[in-house]
């Protein structure tokens, strides 16, 4: 394989995975706004003084406020911490993949300037042949 395929192979694997992590940021994205969405189910049904009392509607009380803390955690700190993390990770590929158009354009100017030079012997030798 040459250099120059393998530039063009690791760019399309780049270009995949950046892809692929647009797509998992974006799914990401939207289960954060559907669990912002959806906290209140938390404390549905509301139960008040009336409709239920007691040690048994503390602790249900105390479970309830347990899953809402957990439930703004996961919708915002632990979300928040996954979505930064892909989108450094997109900044990362991107770099990559301009590193890797950079190198290309220059391995491909290199093959013509090789080629040229080439040429430009083959013409000196038929040159000199004719001579």
């Amino acid at each position: 394989m040459s250099y120059l395929s393998y530039l063009q192979t690791e760019l399309a694997e780049k270009k995949e995975q950046l892809e692929r992590l647009k797509n998992c940021e974006s799914e990401l994205d939207g289960y954060q706004v559907e669990f912002s969405q959806n906290n209140y189910l938390v404390k549905d049904p509301d139960l008040s003084a009336t409709t239920w009392k007691g040690n048994l509607a503390e602790k249900f009380t105390d479970i309830r406020e347990d899953m809402d803390a957990a439930y703004k955690d996961i919708s915002g700190t632990q979300l928040d911490t996954a979505i930064t993390a892909i989108e450094n990770k997109i900044a990362n590929i991107k770099a990559e993949i301009q590193s890797l158009q950079s190198a290309i354009s220059a391995e491909i100017a290199r093959i013509e300037r090789e080629e040229r030079e080439e040429r430009k012997r083959e013409k000196e030798r038929q040159k000199e042949r004719m001579k």
